[in-house]
């Protein structure tokens, strides 16, 4: 697996980790400064998703463009995600980081990844303890929903953000994981924002001060 990573300033012993999934299109250092700026003495680890695309970059999942929109495909996300849990604990260990203090952080496709892998998997089983989450601009993929409602996240907390005027995934989806995880206990902060598909410079503080109050 191909990923870049920042150290925390201070190295003193085992830090916590914060791991990164980029979106569509982008790669593994395009994260990196909202990481570098929202936690900055967390070991950060930013992995490149596995499919190299046409156009440039790479994605954890295809895309189908149909009459309906764009469909995401569910079996190559799945394959995405088999291939991270089996890998991540060695790679924590190898940079250094400390397994059992973790954060996932995804931006669209990588906030979709995030969300299925806390839904879907025991991660603990896989070496790694999530402690917190952070979803920019993503959605709760479809397949999982039936699998949400059989799981309890009682006080995990995630941060979720989006923009108010994103053409490519609507706001909604971020209300509707608002809503749906929140049944199950998790501790839900969400910020709406006057943008597109991105995170702007306030949002960023607002996640930074979040992440300082985790007690990680």
């Amino acid at each position: 697996m191909k990923y870049a990573t920042v150290k925390p300033a201070d190295s003193t012993g085992k830090p916590p980790v914060l791991l990164v999934l980029h979106g569509y299109g982008a790669n593994e250092y395009d994260l990196i400064p909202i990481a570098e700026a929202v936690a900055p003495n967390f070991l950060t680890i930013s992995f490149r998703a596995p499919i190299e695309l046409m156009q440039g970059g790479y994605a954890w999942y295809h895309l189908t463009q149909t009459a309906t929109g764009l469909h995401p495909d569910d079996l190559s996300r799945h394959e995405s995600e088999d291939m991270l849990v089996n890998n991540l604990a060695a790679i924590v260990e190898q940079e250094g980081g400390d397994p059992t203090r973790v954060v996932l952080m995804g931006f669209s496709q990588g906030a979709a990844m995030c969300y299925s892998l806390l839904i879907t998997y025991n991660l603990k089983n896989y070496g790694i303890s999530p402690l917190a989450s952070i979803n920019l601009s993503g959605y709760i993929p479809r397949d999982v929903l039936p699998a949400l409602k059989e799981k309890r996240f009682d006080n995990f907390p995630f941060f979720m953000s989006h923009g108010e005027y994103d053409e490519l995934i609507p706001s909604m989806a971020m209300d509707e994981a608002d809503r749906l995880l929140s049944a199950q206990g998790a501790s839900v902060t969400t910020s709406l924002h006057e943008a597109g598909h991105g995170v702007l410079p306030e949002t960023m503080e607002e996640l930074a001060k979040w992440v300082s109050k985790l007690r990680i």
